[in-house]
């Protein structure tokens, strides 16, 4: 398998098929065929190690689901085996992932289409701890963490361009009470190339119930950001047992920004029975020697529900922000809309936290 970003799409290979989708596009075959009749049919087991085989009386969304992981898992083995990996195939089918097309609109932005793609693959030869990344991200949300995140990988809602393919590799230590350690290093698909390496140490104290309190600096090297270090604060609790609340407060400074670029963000959801869950946001961003030093501020709202199947996850949204970029720009409110659709796979895991933010 093969992935690379074409424009503004995401074209990857399954076999000899090979596929180019823009975000419009899935959002909306996606919509439609999810009330045909065939969409109808009883779903299927969810997809996870071992798989079964598709066939062609499978429902169409069976089949591609069950071939973009089963490419997944099975190009990881390919390639760790290059360094002389004799492990069997349950261990490449701890792959997981997800791939997300989307349409958003509002009145500062008006329509954007947008397609995410992410999955995390397990080469044991290298360590048990190493794991491959690939995936269509916002840099300034994985690289160098001063972009705010959400959902199931860093957040979906990006101006046009912000988005590129990353390749990578990443290590991780098991999360633990106290500090652990992360790190990662890669490179951007497509020229010129911009390679990255990070570092990240995390301590964490508290429990959920009275409040989890959490210290993140990451220190990174990018080629388009040369050297710089990201410092984020977190606080977490759950309320009566069916909230989670979350503060977020980060400031990155590197050798080419002016001034220290942040973001700060209160984030409230509530997951629900049947796979359901809603969520609201409210903070700003901005830049301290920026033309604007706030850039934006406003709230979100979002609703996800799986449809038809665990791993396809429908999302809704709506928002009000006050965004300007220019100091000759009047800051007006901007009303917004969008929809999505996060396939899942590998996982059975329901995410609240919406992919539209």
């Amino acid at each position: 398998m093969w992935v690379a970003r074409v424009g503004a799409r995401l074209r990857f290979s399954v076999g000899r098929t090979v596929f180019e989708l823009s975000g419009a596009s899935v959002v909306l075959v996606l919509a439609v065929l999810l009330v045909a009749p065939e969409a109808n049919a009883q779903s299927a087991p969810s997809v996870g190690p071992p798989e079964p085989a598709a066939t062609a009386s499978e429902p169409w969304l069976d089949r591609t689901q069950e071939q973009l992981y089963g490419a997944i898992w099975r190009s990881a083995m390919r390639i760790d085996r290059w360094f002389g990996s004799e492990q069997g195939e349950v261990v490449y089918q701890r792959a997981s992932g997800s791939i997300a097309p989307e349409l958003l609109w509002d009145r500062f932005h008006r329509l954007q289409s947008l397609l995410r793609f992410q999955a995390d693959v397990p080469l044991p030869q290298l360590n048990d701890r190493i794991a491959g990344f690939i995936g269509r991200v916002n840099p300034d949300e994985y690289v160098t963490e001063r972009a705010e995140e959400s959902g199931a990988f860093p957040r979906q809602y990006a101006l046009p361009g912000e988005e590129q393919t990353l390749l990578g590799l990443s290590y991780r230590e098991r999360p633990r009470q106290g500090g652990h350690f992360s790190a990662g290093a890669g490179v951007r698909v497509s020229f010129p190339l911009d390679p990255y390496v990070k570092g990240s140490f995390m301590y964490e104290r508290g429990v959920a119930q009275s409040g989890i309190f959490t210290v993140r600096e990451t220190l990174f090297w990018q080629n388009s950001e040369r050297l710089g270090l990201t410092s984020r604060l977190d606080f977490g609790r759950v309320l009566q047992e069916r909230w989670l609340l979350q503060w977020t407060g980060s400031a990155t400074v590197s050798q080419k920004s002016e001034g220290v670029r942040g973001y700060a963000s209160l984030t409230a959801l509530r997951a629900f029975v049947l796979r359901r869950a809603f969520a609201l946001a409210v903070g700003f961003d901005g830049d301290s020697k920026a033309l604007v030093p706030l850039h934006e501020y406003g709230a979100r709202v979002a609703y996800r529900q799986s449809v038809k199947r665990d791993w396809l996850v429908l999302e809704v949204r709506a928002s009000l922000l006050w965004p300007k970029d220019y100091p000759v720009q009047p800051r007006k409110p901007s009303w917004g809309v969008g929809i999505g659709f996060e396939m899942v796979f590998g996982t059975h895991t329901f995410l609240a936290r919406p992919v539209t933010f």
